[in-house]
């Protein structure tokens, strides 16, 4: 019996054993797609949107397209969006096209917007509500409750959980019902391609039409309201929202089925342009002329004459000759065949006979390899998805490079050119930055801290290393940003200047350079805080923000110099850096001013004036933007009088709400610090002498008269201190007097590092305006033509001489200087970002983007304008008595 009950609890424990790892295994999402086979297959060279890139680079910038990120995460709704799989994105691009029957049916297409997931799954939902619905053992109240779901147009997954909380079905249907609250819940943001394709989206006048039909609608109403400059067709958020996904789905589709869909399918292999290519596209020029069609040619025939025509496209009719018949025009157009015009798609090669690629110019054996071996890890791929052998996929590298080799060896790149850019994306410096930055920022913060201690003591010791430490975490955000500039221009091969994204992370480089600089020369801690700070902001930005784009794209012709991007572009983007590290040093002293200890404390009541008015104005706008968006019932048109004047409501109301809460805020901390206590006072000997010796430090005396007079300068002696300080004219430091004097002595470098650093940005600024007149006269023949760019680059520079200027003649003290520092940089953020995403008209194109979450920018800037104000708002309540000086 001992021995049955043994081994019985012996059962029973392996059986509890397997059941939680069939648990846990259940739980675990399967990896797939990962390790060193799929690292190899990432270093396949191929052409994509203009550039010649690993294929690593391709998937990654085509997943996150499509997922949203470079990682791809499975859900199952059925099992309440458990993450199941999850993907690397060059196995994921790779088995698109493997396993489309798959990929069709899995939600991965991003559909974050849940009025669109909304409209999109309306027919699905719809169906199978109702099936439940139509169940002989459904209750009649169900029956009522889902019938009213299934059409009610504002369906939500709460009002889905609020039904199953009531219900009393089936399990079965339980699970239907959760499915579809799962779908339309906030976590679930994909939809498979098969749910996309198969929609049916109701549309004016009651008509339905197919999701692509829709699609194609809203693509072409756009390039007409574009084109018109009206504004009249302008999309709805529904309608951009269904624009983004529609270029998802067919960006998967091109990929999945490896054809042309509006976007370029994967490109794979360079053109021969040799003579047997040549005779080859005479052949297929023969052909088409004498059908006078396109229709009769083969896929690779027709890949050729489009590459025909797009020569002949650039030339005037007189030189368009075909190929083999004039050497004058051979030479030029072999040349460009082999390193300026599209690649072949792999779908050519795929369905193409290896002896017709031989006859066209391509290596006979290397097709061979070629075929074999990608056809190898097809089929490899298919029986063991995201787990193929390495040696398969090096195989097809291997194979790809020999045959790109003979084809073109000017145009395939070179083994290190693919590892750097692989290396360059496993790494991503950029991305780690914001940690040496963030860590920079909270020891010098730190070391803020223990200023005041003695050099010999122990938390004076403390500070020093803690500053230190904070100095190399600085260092190590400039050495990784500068490390990730090497990289990225050695894969481009131009100035790291040349979209939004690249002067984001240049600006914080910048910043945190003009830091380092100054806090090596001065060692005062706020120096490097505020270079820290700003590199912080800008490296946060760049890697988290979408709009914000990190692939590596061609360039416009305007821009394919490095000699004016670096001389022009970086010079003014570099002063940037600069206005926003004095706004940075500014938004510090505006902390110091805003907490800072004043003749009287204000009371609540008079800090909070500013809500009488702020809060009312507030609120109006925020209804009437309501309002104009519809969420109170008919809207305003948005753009309207009505609407333009809630946004200023809600703007002059946020301002002031913001200044009573900040000088609030700051007197709240005020009091929290400022101890009166008899214990301040110090009327020691000592300390009069110290406070005598700062009274008497310099004593001139002037002998002679007019031209002749001579003056020296000279320190009084210990004994003059002294007897100064026994005197009775030197009375006590009141409590509040200490305070404030030791926030004028935070204040006063804090203000000359703005001061300095003000005056590096307009010297970049001046000299960038002027050579961006030279560019222009080189590019476009003309110095100057009032250009929104070139206009806001003048107002930046101009609205900064102001401060300047005004703190050199002594009109503005340091409060109206740190007040400047903060407002000024407006004018930067309209000239960075305001003409790029608002405006968006000029000869500055290149740089426009649409987007940006406008109202969320503005309304931050407005949010940091408010906190100097609320700084000043307090300081006067607090000097009413006596004016406080500078």
């Amino acid at each position: 019996m001992r021995r049955l009950a043994c081994l019985t609890l012996a059962l029973a424990l392996m059986s509890t054993a397997t059941a939680v790892a069939s648990a846990t295994e259940d739980s675990t999402p399967k990896a797939l797609g990962v390790g060193p086979a799929y690292q190899a297959l990432g270093k396949l060279p191929v052409l994509h949107t203009g550039r010649v890139k690993p294929f690593d680079t391709f998937a990654r910038e085509e997943v996150k397209q499509l997922f949203g990120r470079e990682t791809i995460k499975v859900l199952d709704a059925s099992r309440g969006n458990q993450v199941v799989e999850t993907w690397g994105p060059v196995a994921a691009a790779f088995d698109w096209s493997v396993r489309p029957e798959v990929w069709d049916e899995t939600p991965f297409i991003l559909v974050e917007y849940v009025p669109l997931k909304r409209l999109v799954l309306a027919d699905s939902i719809r169906a199978r509500l109702s099936a439940v619905a139509g169940k002989s053992g459904t209750s009649a109240s169900d029956r009522d409750a889902l019938k009213s779901l299934a059409v009610d147009p504002a369906i939500s997954a709460a009002k889905l959980y609020a039904f199953l909380t009531k219900t009393g079905l089936t399990n079965a249907d339980r699970a239907t019902v959760s499915t579809v609250a799962a779908e339309l819940s906030e976590e679930h943001k994909w939809l498979s391609p098969k749910q996309l394709e198969d929609a049916t989206i109701a549309v004016e006048g009651g008509q339905r039409q197919p999701f692509d039909t829709w699609f194609r609608g809203i693509v072409t109403r756009d390039r007409q309201a574009k084109a018109s400059n009206t504004g009249e067709g302008k999309l709805t958020d529904v309608e951009k929202r269904a624009n983004e996904v529609g270029t998802r789905l067919v960006h998967y589709q091109a990929i999945r089925d490896r054809e042309m869909r509006s976007v370029e399918p994967m490109l794979v292999m360079p053109r021969p342009g040799n003579t047997d290519y040549l005779a080859f596209l005479a052949k297929t020029y023969e052909a088409a002329q004498k059908t006078r069609s396109v229709a009769g040619l083969s896929p690779l025939e027709l890949d050729g004459a489009k590459a025909l025509d797009t020569y002949w496209n650039e030339l005037p009719p007189e030189d368009r000759k075909v190929p083999g018949t004039d050497p004058g025009f051979d030479k030029p157009f072999s040349a460009w065949l082999r390193e300026s015009s599209a690649w072949v798609p792999l779908k050519v090669f795929l369905s193409t006979q290896p002896d017709d690629l031989a006859a066209a110019g391509f290596s006979a054996d290397k097709v061979n390899a070629f075929l074999t071996a990608f056809k190898n890890l097809e089929k490899a791929e298919a029986e063991a998805p995201g787990s193929v052998a390495e040696s398969k996929t090096q195989a097809l590298v291997a194979a790809a490079r020999g045959l790109g080799e003979a084809a073109s060896p000017e145009s395939y790149p070179s083994l290190a050119a693919v590892d750097r850019e692989t290396y360059f994306n496993e790494t991503n410096p950029f991305f780690k930055a914001p940690v040496a930055y963030g860590l920079a920022v909270a020891l010098l913060g730190a070391a803020l801290g223990f200023l005041g201690f003695e050099r010999g003591s122990f938390l004076g010791g403390f500070g020093r290393v803690t500053h230190v430490l904070g100095v190399l975490g600085l260092v190590a955000g400039i050495v990784l940003e500068g490390f990730g500039f090497y990289l990225r221009v050695r894969i481009s091969g131009w100035a790291p200047v040349t979209n939004m994204y690249e002067t984001v992370i240049w600006v914080s480089a910048f910043s945190a350079i003009l830091g380092l600089v100054f806090e090596l020369l001065y060692r005062n801690t706020y120096a490097g805080l505020a270079g820290a700070g700003t590199a912080l902001l800008g490296t946060v930005l760049a890697a988290n923000v979408p709009l914000l784009d990190p692939d590596i794209h061609t360039l416009t012709p305007v821009l394919r110099s490095n000699y004016w991007l670096t001389i022009h572009v970086l010079t003014e983007v570099s002063s940037y850096g600069a206005f926003l590290m004095a706004a940075m040093l500014g938004l510090i002293a505006t902390g110091f001013y805003l907490t800072a200890t004043y003749r009287r404390s204000p009371t609540f009541t008079e800090l909070a004036l500013p809500l009488v008015i702020g809060l009312p104005t507030l609120a109006l706008g925020l209804v009437g933007l309501a309002a104009s968006y519809g969420y109170l019932g008919p809207n305003w048109v948005v753009g309207s009088p009505v609407f333009l004047g809630s946004i200023a409501f809600a703007w002059i109301g946020e301002v002031l709400t913001l200044v009573a809460l900040g000088a609030i805020a700051g007197e709240v901390v005020s009091r929290l610090t400022f101890h009166d206590e008899s214990s301040l006072v110090d009327s020691s000997e000592n300390s009069n002498e110290a406070r005598a010796t700062a009274s008497t430090s310099v004593r001139t005396v002037t002998v002679g008269e007019g031209q002749d007079a001579t003056t020296t300068v000279s320190k009084p002696t210990v004994a003059e201190i002294r007897a100064l300080a026994a005197s009775a004219a030197l009375k006590p430091l009141d409590p509040r007097d200490r305070a404030m004097r030791e926030t004028a002595a935070r204040i006063k470098p804090l203000s000359n590092f703005i001061y300095r650093t003000m005056q590096v940005g307009v010297l970049l600024i001046a000299a960038g305006t002027i050579l961006g007149g030279v560019w222009a006269d080189y590019s476009w023949g003309r110095f100057w033509g009032w250009d929104p760019k070139e206009v806001w680059a003048l107002i930046t520079l101009l609205v900064y001489l102001v401060p300047l200027h005004g703190r050199f003649a002594g009109w503005f003290n340091t409060f109206a200087l740190v007040v400047a520092s903060v407002v000024c940089s407006m004018s930067v953020v309209m000239a960075w970002y305001g003409v790029n995403f608002v405006l968006g008209v000029g000869l500055h194109s290149y740089g426009f983007t649409e987007g940006g979450g406008q109202g969320v920018v503005w309304s931050t800037c407005l949010a940091v304008i408010a906190l100097p104000f609320a700084a000043g708002w307090r300081r006067m309540l607090g000097s009413r008595t006596a004016s406080m000086a500078d």
